[in-house]
């Protein structure tokens, strides 16, 4: 089968699964143009299977969960749903246990994206969700999925002694947003004059973190910055080359910086839940965040 006839072949595949995708004269493609052209349409096959491609067996039901931030961060999505802080999710399959132990997935820190674009719902980016409800999300993945009960070893600080504990997760209290916030701010920094606008932290974010600290000799504290800014106008109104936010951040005054924090306290004052423990051997008496690592998606 010649290039042509194979290509033919794998956009009527396509179409059949799919639907009708678009008309290419392959005749007119050739070598790298063909190649530019089967990889678009991989593309756009890959978006369409991500909500429509269907297994032929299901064997859980959708769960409808009240996110922390009630969806008052969301009102500009076109889900309905999420605009009243609405997820629905499904309870993982072995696909998606699959999906956590992608060494690919872990290396480049996608693969909470991966999972939850897999699992949940609605049609909604799942990288513009804020860290909170991210985690918020992905424990009630872990209760759907397995039941309410984790067990985690724990190490005491003062004695050393390791030892189990059982929590129930639908116990575990989270913090909500009650009043509308914008995702992204404009803000007139006070030492520089300068004018930033920049997003609430998402999962995207911290993903694009992880991408450009491989570049980068930056801290991740300035590299987060730099995922989050749209836009920066110097004292007189002129648009900062985008390649020179890190060092922008680096040269950022301490005032400047407070001042992009007090934007988003609301949202970053969101707290991982902690639970109190109990040494059984000293009985020092602890708070710590519930443990998540390889064994939190585990029965």
């Amino acid at each position: 089968m010649t290039e042509e006839e194979l290509m033919n072949t794998k956009v009527a595949e396509a179409a059949n699964i799919y639907g009708e995708a678009p008309k290419i004269d392959l005749s007119l493609v050739k070598n790298a143009k063909a190649a530019k052209v089967s990889k678009e349409l991989n593309d756009k096959i890959g978006d369409s299977v991500k909500k429509q491609k269907k297994n032929k067996f299901c064997f859980t039901e959708e769960h409808e969960v009240q996110i922390p931030s009630n969806g008052k961060l969301y009102q500009n999505f076109e889900d309905a749903d999420i605009k009243n802080g609405i997820v629905r999710l499904k309870p993982m399959s072995l696909a998606d246990e699959e999906t956590l132990a992608n060494q690919n997935y872990i290396k480049n820190g996608t693969v909470f994206s991966h999972l939850l674009e897999s699992c949940i719902c609605n049609d909604i980016n799942v990288k513009k969700l804020i860290p909170y409800d991210v985690f918020y999300l992905l424990y009630v993945l872990r209760k759907i999925t397995y039941g309410e009960d984790y067990d985690f070893e724990v190490t005491c600080p003062e004695c050393g002694k390791k030892y189990k504990k059982t929590i129930n997760i639908s116990d575990v209290e989270w913090q909500e947003l009650t009043e509308e916030e914008d995702m992204i701010k404009t803000i007139k920094l006070p030492v520089s004059k300068y004018t930033i606008t920049i997003e609430a932290s998402t999962l995207g974010n911290e993903e694009e973190v992880n991408r450009l600290s491989k570049t980068s000799d930056a801290g991740d504290v300035i590299l987060n910055y730099v995922a989050r800014t749209q836009e920066i106008l110097d004292d007189e109104g002129e648009p900062v080359n985008p390649k020179d936010f890190a060092d922008f951040f680096e040269a950022l005054p301490g005032k400047d910086r407070a001042e992009i924090t007090k934007a988003f306290e609301t949202i970053d004052d969101l707290e991982i839940p902690t639970i109190e423990l109990v040494c059984p051997k000293c009985g020092e008496e602890d708070k710590v965040s519930i443990p998540f690592n390889k064994s939190f998606f585990r029965y």
